[in-house]
């Protein structure tokens, strides 16, 4: 346009110009997209979350079908055999309630199977043990230690300590064979408790349990000394100085070995009031050792029995009385 020309242009053309020129750029920005572009509209995007919301109660249905069949899956598993694992593991745990809801399934699931005697009896026998816990628990609150009873066969996990013989003596006696035999005497001040006992085990290669000497003080226990085993005899000089296999002395080939133990307990401990206690351990060890015999039961130094005892340590049956010495005539 020329200059002039466009001077003679007035104010209400400009006017129309700006409005063209605005409408031109306003439809540029609304163009159509290119072949491949999608452009978003509101039917589009309503579309889009109608999908996404069938999706998720689809996924929400399969999800429930998969638990479906998981429970179908254990329902099918729960043999009587598998319940009846459960109601053992759970009288192993003490738990009487879930032993009891697992018998109940059991029972409605199958009937009258043998697994509901079998399970009845397990939970009978653990009702039993928690009554008779708690009566002595009450009895040792009311008596002490003297509310325990104490056995001449404690069994410590399979093995068996039957007790022959148990008393004070200045020389302990051991490893005979024919007409002699070993000894070791007490020292001044001192006295031997000695138990004879025979050990008895399945395992054919048992530990032996460990004996404790337990002074009574009150309401506690302190030791004071423990047991060592010996051999009590060979079957020949021959099998005591190893020329020959003694299979009497073996686990591997008898289930029954005689011993002769002995504590060394100080002369002012053994005028007091104690108690020999089985420990609940197994730490005496087979080894082999110089000098005659060559095979011997010694003490493993890994071995850590309590120091101190409470009557709550005899609650668990792990630590068993043998016998009480001195015992106050009151009790």
């Amino acid at each position: 346009m020329h200059p002039a020309t466009f001077e003679r242009i007035g104010g209400s053309s400009i006017i129309v110009i700006t409005l063209i020129v605005m409408g031109w750029i306003a439809g540029c920005s609304e163009r159509q997209p290119q072949s491949g572009e999608t452009a978003p509209t509101a039917i589009g995007a309503a579309a889009t979350a109608a999908e996404l919301q069938a999706l998720k109660q689809e996924n929400q249905q399969l999800k429930s079908e998969v638990l479906n069949l998981r429970r179908q899956v254990e329902d099918l598993s729960q043999t009587p055999q598998v319940l009846l694992d459960k109601v053992t593991e759970s009288v192993k745990a003490e738990d009487v309630a879930v032993a009891r809801e697992t018998i109940a399934t059991l029972e409605k699931r199958f009937g009258n199977v043998p697994q509901v005697g079998v399970a009845r009896q397990l939970v009978a026998k653990l009702e039993s043990s928690l009554q008779e816990r708690e009566a002595q628990a009450k009895r040792l609150e009311a008596m002490g230690f003297y509310a325990l009873k104490p056995t001449a066969a404690p069994n410590i996990h399979g093995v068996t300590v039957r007790v022959e013989s148990l008393k004070f003596g200045k020389r302990w006696t051991f490893d005979s064979y024919g007409d002699s035999w070993h000894y070791r005497d007490a020292e001044r001040g001192t006295q031997f408790l000695l138990l004879n006992a025979v050990i008895q085990s399945v395992d054919k290669n048992p530990n032996l349990p460990e004996i404790g000497v337990y002074r009574i003080d009150g309401k506690k226990m302190v030791r004071i000394g423990f047991f060592g085993y010996e051999f009590r005899r060979w079957s020949s000089h021959g099998t005591f100085i190893g020329l020959y296999h003694d299979f009497k002395n073996d686990f591997a080939h008898s289930q029954s070995v005689p011993f002769n133990a002995a504590a060394r307990i100080d002369d002012s401990d053994a005028s007091q009031p104690f108690a020999v206690v089985v420990t609940g351990l197994l730490c005496h060890e087979r080894t082999e050792k110089i000098g005659q015999p060559e095979i011997a039961y010694r003490l493993q130094s890994s071995c850590d029995p309590k120091n101190q005892l409470s009557p709550d340590d005899f609650l668990q049956g792990e630590y068993q009385v043998i016998a009480f010495f001195n015992k106050p005539k009151s009790n």
